[in-house]
């Protein structure tokens, strides 16, 4: 085995003990979560996520792509790694002055917010701190070790402290305090880390901050489009519904997401390593190997969803059942969806494709979300299958444009 493709074996191990963390302690805090607070304050806590979705995006920014690919290209030099790294965090602390104000203006303005106002801020503050963990940084230098360390130790923090603060319903609210102390824990970690690395942040000028935030703009526009069909899915929803019914349809999307986010750590393992090494046959090998495992895991688990979501959720959340069925199709076409984006045509040189293959499918599911508002048919089904189709052309467009530029790349 060759340097490189031992690196991204190892990385991808690391990813996967990462990944598994983030089963292992939900499978303890969450069935515990979905029981101690019930449908109605879940709802609640379903619909504050998914609106901070879209402000941990804004922070973000794309720079887990666009940074990440900086670093890659410029590891051996720690000077130049510095000054990213302090560029990124100067972007960062300036998006989060803005996002800021809106929660702020959204907490004295809309009055469904309101009621929930300090669960809205204390999660802004949690993900506001969650910039100071530069994973781009450990991605771009093929580090997942780090990552997964620091994810360790959070996400051990957070769940004891649910147990410890979270006893009865109104206790919700040390949910996102939860989350602010395990990212302290997690900040100190991982910057003890990059001293000892020697990486230290630089001087850098305004100007060179804007320049990383423009190069990272595309990135940005390309994520918060994903987040259009998924996130806008449930607040819309849960502007029409009660919050009862959202936290079924919440229970659903969380156990769904939970197994699309099994096929990450192949996505963010071999992005950095087909930048350098564009070895597309790889890709392909992953494919043929795991898509067919995880059609039939699906199968199975549509067979055995009611059983999995009540031991998981309890006898509350028996109407979750119809919905995680119906969600099944969109963990099939996560794998492909991932390394024909940017594993593949960022190897290509094509990366704006990817993004611009995202915001066309996120345009065509806001229309579909729009005229299922409208014309008053929407509901948590019609909503799961808009996502699917969309998910699907996403897909489709990706897969047609590799192909077509790969043919073009072996001439």
């Amino acid at each position: 085995m060759q340097i490189a493709e031992k690196k991204l074996f190892e990385n991808t191990i690391f990813l996967y003990i990462m990944q598994i963390s983030t089963y292992l302690f939900p499978l303890l805090s969450f069935p515990y979560l979905t029981r101690v607070l019930g449908p109605e304050k879940y709802g609640v806590v379903v619909f504050v996520n998914a609106t901070m979705s879209y402000f941990q995006l804004f922070l973000e920014f794309g720079f887990i792509l666009s940074a990440t690919n900086l670093v890659a290209v410029n590891r051996e030099n720690l000077s130049t790694v510095g000054h990213i790294l302090t560029g990124v965090l100067q972007g960062k602390i300036f998006l989060s002055f803005i996002g800021g104000i809106v929660v702020v203006f959204l907490c004295l303005f809309n009055e469904q917010i309101k009621q929930d106002g300090l669960f809205f801020v204390l999660s802004y503050i949690s993900i506001f701190l969650s910039i100071f963990l530069p994973d781009f940084l450990f991605r771009g230098l093929e580090e997942m070790k780090v990552i997964t360390i620091r994810v360790l130790i959070s996400k051990f923090i957070y769940t004891a402290m649910i147990f410890i603060l979270i006893h009865k319903t109104d206790d919700y609210i040390f949910i996102p305090v939860s989350l602010i102390i395990s990212n302290i824990c997690a900040i100190v970690f991982v910057w003890i880390d990059i001293y000892n690395r020697k990486i230290k942040l630089k001087r850098c000028s305004i100007k060179a901050t804007l320049k990383y935030l423009k190069e990272s703009s595309t990135f940005f526009f390309s994520r918060i489009a994903t987040t259009a069909y998924s996130s806008l899915n449930t607040i819309l929803l849960g502007v029409k519904f009660p919050k009862v019914q959202l936290g079924q349809y919440g229970t659903a999307n969380t156990l769904t997401s939970n197994l699309k986010a099994l096929m990450s750590p192949i996505a963010d393992s071999i992005f950095p390593y087909m930048i350098k090494q564009k070895n597309f046959k790889l890709v392909k090998k992953i494919l043929l190997i795991l898509e067919p495992i995880i059609i039939a895991g699906c199968i199975v688990l549509y067979f055995v969803a009611k059983p999995i979501v009540l031991i998981l959720c309890g006898q509350s959340y028996v109407d979750a059942v119809p919905l995680f069925r119906a969600m099944l199709p969109l963990v099939v076409l996560t794998l492909p969806s991932y390394l024909f984006g940017f594993p593949i045509l960022g190897a290509l040189g094509k990366v704006q494709f990817a993004n611009t293959s995202v915001i066309i499918s996120s345009i065509f599911h806001i229309i579909g979300l729009m005229f299922l508002y409208f014309a008053g048919i929407m509901n948590f089904l019609n909503v799961i299958i808009l996502t699917i189709i969309t998910e699907s052309i996403l897909l489709i467009t990706r897969v047609s444009y590799s192909l077509k530029e790969l043919k073009h790349y072996e001439n």
